[in-house]
């Protein structure tokens, strides 16, 4: 067990918003966007880096928006002027193939070149979001923590090698002056996943009168909670750390079930017995490279994944960041209604 108190825990206080102007990458997308916003919206001033102009609503706090790519230098080191703290939400997310390698081009390089950006413009706090793959699967009596061992290679993919990486280095650069912490979030959910990207799964339940779904699960974290710990993890937890923002653990069957609740479909939710996730990895193996162009995210991880019971353990940041997670259903009538 990782000691908590080598953590610095939240004082009830929140980061000053005038002492703390904060970059986000990947401020476009949804969890980037729900940090960058609820940044803003304190006060805070927020310079917003997406590829592509983002979705304002008329009563959106203000950012500073920079319309560009990590991979360009010179936007890199323009993002990064004047802030005093980075959040790194960017990222290329699948368990589907990557014939490009942009996993490793988007995760690890531009991760690591933001990393020198950020020491050489003075940065203080460099914050990763990174993902539960680079923790581990505990169970239901025992599950997982911060020092558990990686035990997930069934779902070992371009995306699990290179966010386990590229964490890897955001914590390795602790030091001399810059402080890095990565935070790991469960399944997010809440409005404005405009895509969808986390939000996908529930509203594809909610659109069929049947669904059939594997037997895994994964733990659901609020994004407004996940905003939150990114808020305050500015000023709390630690040098060198990573912390698993989860809140309820849903297994998809019960998931489903509890969609058909709030949206009224699905009407009947069928599981897919364990026994089926080697056959049907197989058969996606085989499959992948053909159906890639219709479903992107095929594969044998992509499968597995979908069998993988997540039990991870959140107590230690709920702590460490005064975390209080809402229902999970609460959640996901918010991604729903959006």
């Amino acid at each position: 067990m990782i000691d908590p108190g080598a953590s610095i825990p939240w004082n009830g206080r929140d980061p000053e918003p005038s002492d703390w102007p904060v970059l986000v990458t990947g401020a476009g997308g949804f969890v980037g966007g729900q940090i960058a916003r609820h940044l803003a919206a304190l006060g805070h001033p927020v310079r917003g880096l997406t590829r592509r102009p983002p979705a304002v609503e008329p009563d959106d706090p203000l950012i500073d928006w920079i319309i560009g790519d990590l991979r360009d230098a010179k936007i890199r080191r323009r993002s990064v002027e004047g802030v005093r703290g980075v959040i790194h939400a960017a990222s290329w997310v699948s368990l589907g193939l990557d014939p490009d390698d942009q996993s490793r081009t988007i995760n690890v390089e531009m991760t690591a070149r933001l990393l020198d950006d950020a020491r050489a413009s003075g940065i203080e706090r460099f914050l990763y979001t990174s993902t539960l793959y680079t923790l581990a699967a505990g169970t239901a009596e025992h599950p997982a923590d911060e020092s558990t061992p990686w035990n997930l290679s069934r779902v070992e993919s371009a995306y699990t090698k290179t966010k386990r990486e590229a964490e890897r280095l955001v914590l390795s650069a602790n030091g001399e002056g810059l402080s890095t912490l990565a935070i790991c979030p469960g399944m997010v959910m809440g409005r404005r996943d405009l895509k969808p990207t986390s939000t996908l799964m529930v509203r594809t339940m909610a659109r069929y009168p049947v669904v059939v779904v594997p037997t895994g699960g994964i733990p659901i974290v609020d994004a407004r909670v996940l905003a939150t710990a990114h808020r305050r993890a500015l000023v709390a937890g630690g040098r060198g750390e990573r912390f698993a923002v989860v809140g309820e653990y849903l297994s998809y069957p019960d998931l489903a079930r509890l969609v058909a609740t709030i949206a009224g479909r699905p009407r009947r939710v069928i599981a897919i017995p364990d026994r089926w996730e080697r056959p049907l990895g197989a058969a996606a193996e085989l499959w992948a490279p053909m159906l890639r162009r219709w479903i992107p995210n095929l594969s044998g991880p992509f499968v597995a994944g979908g069998f993988l019971r997540l039990h991870v353990d959140g107590r230690r940041a709920d702590q460490c960041f005064g975390l209080i997670h809402p229902p999970a259903a609460e959640s996901i009538a918010e991604a729903l209604a959006s």
